[in-house]
């Protein structure tokens, strides 16, 4: 890989280093604590080191999220594996734009995602008591119901009709496409022959969108979005509408942490269940806080930028550590404590679990709102019906895992 090399006028070397020429083991090891681990190490925010040979930056805490959330500070483009990339982004996407072509599509998937999330949330509702009826009487995976109701909701949301087996076959593509994103070898190749297969689908459906007409769905708008007068290339378009269904089935992830979250604490399952809108609301948002969800995330910076009193060059390779962040004593008090009631004076923006800084200038996802209030319908759903048991299992969860979920997936049993 390509290394960075800084100017005279860089003092990175203020930054402690990580001891070792390469972190890259490390990573593998320690993976959510990777971060945690090393900023112990050198007794710092931050620290250097080399991943897969190539220098970069890790830092944590409100500094480092400031610094990152900066608008138009960092580059997405390289700043990733193009493993990962292809599977959680892809070239094209809004996410890997920059400028003025980013804020005009992200206005866009703002749009989209915020101002059309009560239709989503209601779809859900919908959805969550249908395809737990599907899997009664039997242990489940949460995760496979939510990635399921999820996706029904998703296309129902956008207006996309599909018959049940393509609907099944969309859900385990796209939950594929979060399990496997940090894997390496035949696990990704086959998830991104997963990811190719419904680009496929996506490309036909903005097809038969433009060839309609249909500019009222959420599918439609984005299939007849313009950009400097003409429409989105097609593959664009469809890359798009993937970024809009798959993020939402990645939610199943925090509902799985909601039920064990419920299931270890039932104080404020009750609360939940006694209809405290306030509580239901912490909890979702501590859910979001505490659980692991994506690691890390990464950045080019397209300037020179001041980090804990040192000057990183333009080009500088940088990760912010969001579980390291929301689990930071700088931010939070008793942060591996699981406390709701923290909200009750902390504000939900300073969750980092889902990218940092504005929505709109900043790299950071446009579906959180519709994240936070999915969360708070299934933490309604969960608390008042369909019942549902937790069977005997191991609830350890490994920080380990990329992406985490317990050892037992949190099994659930529907109906009794």
């Amino acid at each position: 890989m390509t290394q960075t090399v800084e100017p005279a006028t860089s003092t990175a070397s203020r930054i402690p280093a990580l001891p070792g020429l390469d972190a890259t083991w490390r990573l593998a090891r320690d993976g959510y604590l990777f971060g945690t681990r090393g900023f112990r190490d050198v007794d710092a925010d931050a620290f250097r080191t080399r991943l897969l040979g190539r220098a970069v930056v890790v830092a944590r805490g409100a500094e480092a999220a400031h610094v990152f959330g900066t608008p138009d500070a960092f580059s997405r483009t390289g700043a990733i594996p193009r493993s990962v990339m292809h599977l959680l982004q892809d070239e094209g996407s809004v996410q890997q734009l920059e400028g003025p072509r980013h804020e005009a599509r992200k206005r866009l998937m703002l749009d989209l995602a915020q101002e059309e999330r009560g239709g989503l949330v209601v779809a859900f509702r919908e959805a969550w008591p249908q395809v737990a009826a599907e899997h009664a009487h039997r242990p489940v995976p949460v995760r496979q119901v939510a990635s399921l109701a999820l996706t029904r909701a998703a296309l129902a949301w956008v207006g996309i009709r599909t018959e049940p087996a393509d609907e099944r076959a969309l859900c385990e593509d796209f939950d594929a496409m979060v399990s496997r994103a940090a894997a390496i070898g035949p696990l990704n190749w086959a998830a991104r022959l997963r990811r190719r297969r419904t680009e496929a689908w996506a490309r036909e459906v903005v097809r038969d969108l433009r060839r309609q007409g249909d500019r009222a769905t959420v599918a439609g708008r984005l299939a007849h979005h313009t950009e400097d007068g003409r429409l989105l290339d097609e593959s664009v378009a469809a890359i798009e509408l993937l970024n809009l269904l798959r993020p939402t089935v990645a939610v199943a992830r925090f509902i799985a942490f909601a039920v064990h979250a419920l299931h270890r604490h039932p104080d404020w399952a009750s609360q939940i269940r006694g209809g405290e809108p306030a509580a239901t609301r912490w909890t979702a948002d501590e859910i979001r806080r505490f659980s692991p969800f994506f690691p890390m995330i990464g950045g080019i910076a397209t300037r020179p930028i001041e980090l804990h009193g040192a000057r990183l060059a333009q080009g500088q390779w940088v990760m912010l550590d969001l579980y390291g962040t929301d689990h930071s004593a700088e931010l939070w008090e008793r942060p591996d404590v699981f406390n709701p009631g923290r909200f009750a004076t902390a504000s939900p923006m300073t969750v980092v679990a889902q990218g940092v800084g504005d929505p709109l200038a900043a790299h950071r996802c446009p579906g959180e709102q519709a994240t936070a209030d999915l969360l708070v319908a299934t933490l309604e759903l969960l608390t008042q019906g369909p019942e549902y048991a937790v069977p005997e299992q191991d609830l350890r969860i490994s920080l380990r895992r990329l992406p985490a979920e317990p050892e037992d997936r949190m099994l659930v049993v529907f109906g009794g």
